[in-house]
């Protein structure tokens, strides 16, 4: 009998991060947190902007890079093994939000630069819940068939209007990208950097045909809004991320008032 099997090498490059890994991350995560807050308590002479606590803030700031980058990479096509990205996200983000916690420590978090702290931790916590509950049921946001949902009641789908959407939708890709294949083709930033209105109409009509299947209203209101709430908040903490060190390294006379400018920086102005 001939047996089939996929040689172990091939297997071995698809680095998927188990449930259980993306747990342990997590509780690396809680760790850190209570590791910083014990800090905060009791350690009353480190400054956030001491050397041991700069560097981790710039060697955090370098890591949390990486779930950027995967967003940037997936969406402009540059994600040629989605594993690697994902794993890039997610060990980017924990290590460098524990980097980021250990710099917070010595500060005060009674700031406005508490806010993106915030964020990260909701973003890796939230991440990490998404990824681990939530992954197997988001594949059916993406199905044209009721069946693949394999809840109790089938959905009533007015099947001519969705001919006409996947009609349209292979007429847009026409001139957004004539070899791709409309089942699987969805607008990268490329696209609407490139072709910004052509881009938004095939994107609207993809919504239309996920309300057309009931693919949100099926999946539920956490699984529909948990992608864009993580989406906003990633925008909100970058935004927050990126002022904070322009701030800190150009803006280090505003940043100190009347005090110390005892960090490494660029520029003091504010002063």
């Amino acid at each position: 009998m001939n047996d089939v099997s996929i040689p172990k090498h091939a297997s071995s490059r698809r680095p998927d991060l188990s449930n259980g890994f993306l747990l342990g991350l997590a509780m690396l995560l809680v760790a850190a947190c209570i590791a910083a807050a014990v800090a905060y308590a009791f350690d009353t002479a480190s400054r956030p902007g001491d050397t041991p606590h700069q560097i981790a803030a710039m060697l955090g700031v370098v890591l949390l890079l990486g779930p950027l980058a995967f967003f940037l990479a997936k969406r402009m096509g540059y994600a040629a093994s989605p594993p690697w990205w994902f794993a890039v996200h997610a060990l980017g983000a924990t290590l460098g939000a524990v980097a980021i916690l250990f710099h917070a420590s010595a500060g005060s978090f009674a700031t406005p630069a508490s806010i993106p702290l915030l964020l990260m931790l909701f973003l890796c916590i939230q991440g990490v819940l998404a990824r681990v509950f939530l992954s197997r049921r988001l594949s059916f946001l993406f199905a044209r068939s009721f069946q693949s949902f394999n809840f109790h009641e089938p959905l009533e789908i007015d099947r001519q209007a969705l001919r006409e959407v996947i009609e349209r939708k292979e007429a847009q890709l026409e001139t957004l990208d004539p070899v791709a294949q409309e089942a699987t083709f969805s607008p990268r930033l490329r696209h609407f950097l490139t072709q910004p209105v052509a881009a938004l109409r095939y994107q609207a009509l993809m919504e239309k045909e996920l309300r057309l299947v009931g693919a949100r209203r099926r999946a539920g209101r956490t699984l529909s809004s948990w992608r864009r709430l993580h989406l906003l908040a990633a925008v909100l903490f970058y935004l927050g991320m990126l002022g904070h060190v322009v701030v800190m390294l150009f803006f280090a006379g505003y940043a100190a008032g009347e005090g110390e400018i005892y960090w490494w920086h660029l520029a003091a102005w504010g002063r």
